[in-house]
């Protein structure tokens, strides 16, 4: 059982492939937890504890439906394309969570963070399924099956960082918005 040698050509361009893409999985995976940290940070007056675990399971429920149409979807559309979907979407749901709390403090917006987070959380977590079913669709090829150690290990390291960015980074940008 050997593993398979690669040239160092092929190495690399592996390389240059899991970088960019593994850090969009990683701030992909930051932005799933957005919700609590904002929540860790705000505390009761963004919403109440059971506020929060209403939001959060309706999330996790929405995400774990997603994959019965994102998954075939993936295969049809191409792991790239479903990638992106995911990214972006991710990326504009946040962004539409962010502009929600700062027109409620800055522009006198009249909204319920419980109702408008419910719906743009549970759609958060359903772009959050692209890039799951995506990012092994993606990589599982660059890897032999001799090598699922190191792509598990790869893999394992993008969360890793994802979980750092959003308990971290996202951390220190919410208490930076507080003030």
């Amino acid at each position: 059982m050997d593993i398979p040698t690669h040239s160092g050509a092929y190495r690399f361009r592996r390389a240059l492939n899991w970088v960019p893409l593994g850090f969009a999985y990683a701030f992909l995976y930051m932005g799933r937890y957005n919700l609590t940290v904002s929540k860790s940070v705000m505390g009761d007056a963004l919403m109440t504890k059971a506020q929060f675990g209403e939001i959060f399971a309706v999330g996790a429920w929405v995400y774990a439906l997603s994959f019965l149409v994102t998954g075939p979807l993936a295969d049809k559309m191409g792991g790239r394309l479903a990638m992106l979907i995911g990214t972006g979407g991710a990326l504009l749901v946040n962004f539409l969570m962010g502009v929600t709390l700062y027109g409620m403090a800055n522009w006198g917006w009249q909204v319920s963070v419980f109702s408008s987070f419910m719906f743009l959380y549970a759609l958060n977590m359903h772009f959050q399924s692209y890039g799951a079913i995506s990012i092994v669709t993606v990589k599982a090829p660059w890897f032999h099956v001799r090598e699922r150690g190191t792509f598990s290990t790869i893999f394992g390291a993008m969360i890793a960082f994802g979980l750092y960015f959003a308990f971290d980074w996202g951390f220190a940008v919410a208490e930076a918005s507080r003030a």
